[in-house]
């Protein structure tokens, strides 16, 4: 099991460092900003509270990620 979560202030370099272990490492690299937000072509749109939690439950399910980013 290999599960990694990376913090820290903004561009203090998260994005960056998940992206490498995640190369090095073969993991999935999920980036919290996702969760928070659905990435559409007409614009970004924020999630609910319920569907972030949603969304995260089961992303954390699997064995293996690294995770980036500080939102709850």
């Amino acid at each position: 099991m290999n599960k990694i979560h990376i913090i820290g202030s903004v561009g203090s370099g998260k994005t960056t460092l998940a992206r490498e272990l995640s190369a090095i490492l073969n993991l999935p690299h999920i980036e919290l900003d996702n969760v928070s937000w659905e990435r559409r072509t007409s614009g970004d749109r924020r999630r609910t509270e319920e569907e972030c939690a949603a969304l995260l439950h089961t992303l954390v399910q699997s064995d293996q990620w690294i995770i980036e980013g500080v939102h709850t």
